[in-house]
């Protein structure tokens, strides 16, 4: 009897956590294991995917994805009905995702019965900052969790530093990618000539939702930088709205020209655009371990990001791209504009990523482990 995993999510709006899941849970082998989801607070986006690949409801209102509901009241109410949905679920083990989940869900579980409960934390303890009862109950979710998988050392370290009840509970398991099979040149130049890019123009891709932390102003900024220097060159910036996305806009009208600097939204076709680019940039802020970062690397595309978080985890400074400080949009503009000019270390830089991605990175890793972990965890509780 295959295993049944439940994912426990606090919506499925289509972000890197969310759609990482949803690629685990294609690929686990289903003679040993059962997946299923559920929601905290609804759908989203992503709802329907979900519904195909677990061949199971998402539990919650598909039209209410949006936020997590904040009051005690509907905290207890959400803990009410993780708890009958895991006793008719029954799952073997609960895998939560995200602040919400890795709080309510292990709570769930345990009233409810489910003996192994493994939480997941994935991104730097800045977000803790907007929410002032979240640092004092993460640490039950810890507890209350057989394991704590992080995603990269630094998470590891980040938690340990702003957490409890951690102690001999992590497990690290790094994101994973499928390769990018790279386009012939007559095919890059069908899809650029549909997208509207003159010909002979460079390409820069950001894929990032606008989350203030996301860091978008700074490229911006140095796009604005660039522009006098190689006006040729196009950012194309992809991502949908999460609360800065007019800001850029009105800030990309006062510092860059017009043809300079594209918002295209959220797009379903990111290995096309990054095929078509010529180089990464991601400016965040703060990083845990960036899926866009390692699905560049995999596409063969050098990478021009922050020194924070996992980042250095992914790229090695000067081999596979480059690391600038946080903040320093100057700095930013410096080495876009460094590789920009030189297709030869554009190049180098971006077969190594590939290279990198492909042995450290890969999607297959990422599943055989995640299998390993819950394969010991049934064992441990046999």
């Amino acid at each position: 009897m295959p295993a049944k995993i439940t994912y426990l999510l606090p919506n499925l709006e289509s972000g890197g956590t969310e759609r990482q899941v949803l690629t685990l849970g294609r690929r686990l082998d289903r003679s040993r294991f059962s997946p299923t989801l559920v929601t905290t607070a609804g759908g989203g986006s992503l709802y329907r995917d979900y519904s195909d690949v677990m061949q199971a409801t998402v539990h919650g209102d598909p039209e209410r994805g949006k936020r997590f509901r904040s009051s005690l009241p509907e905290h207890l109410g959400t803990i009410f009905f993780l708890m009958k949905t895991f006793r008719r679920i029954r799952p073997d083990i609960l895998h939560c995702f995200l602040p919400a989940a890795n709080v309510l869900g292990p709570i769930a579980a345990k009233i409810a019965g489910v003996t192994r409960v493994i939480v997941s934390k994935r991104g730097m303890a800045n977000y803790k900052a907007h929410f002032t009862l979240l640092p004092r109950v993460e640490p039950l979710g810890n507890r209350l969790a057989d394991r704590i998988l992080v995603n990269s050392d630094a998470v590891r370290r980040d938690v340990e530093r702003t957490e409890r009840n951690w102690g001999g509970k992590f497990r690290k398991i790094y994101n994973g990618v499928a390769p990018i099979a790279a386009w012939t040149e007559k095919e890059r130049q069908a899809f650029r000539a549909r997208e509207g890019i003159p010909v002979g123009a460079r390409v820069v891709l950001c894929v990032s939702n606008f989350y203030p932390y996301k860091g978008h102003g700074d490229l911006v900024e140095a796009a604005g930088r660039v522009a006098p220097q190689l006006p040729d060159v196009v950012s194309l910036l992809v991502g949908r709205d999460a609360g800065t996305l007019e800001e850029c806009r009105r800030l990309a009208r006062e510092r860059v020209p017009e043809h300079a600097i594209r918002f295209l939204g959220g797009r379903a076709d990111v290995p096309d655009l990054i095929r078509a680019s010529d180089l990464f940039v991601h400016p965040s802020r703060e990083e845990g371990f960036s899926n866009a970062i390692l699905e560049a690397m995999a596409g063969g595309k050098p990478v021009v990001a922050c020194d924070v978080g996992g980042n250095p985890e992914a790229v090695r400074d000067g081999e596979t791209g480059i690391l600038v400080p946080l903040r320093r949009p100057e700095e930013l503009a410096d080495a876009m504009v460094r590789l920009l000019r030189d297709p030869e270390l554009r190049n180098n830089m971006g077969e190594k990523g590939r290279e990198r991605a492909t042995e450290h990175f890969s999607l297959e890793r990422m599943v055989r482990e995640m299998e390993g972990l819950y394969e010991s965890l049934m064992e441990e509780e046999a």
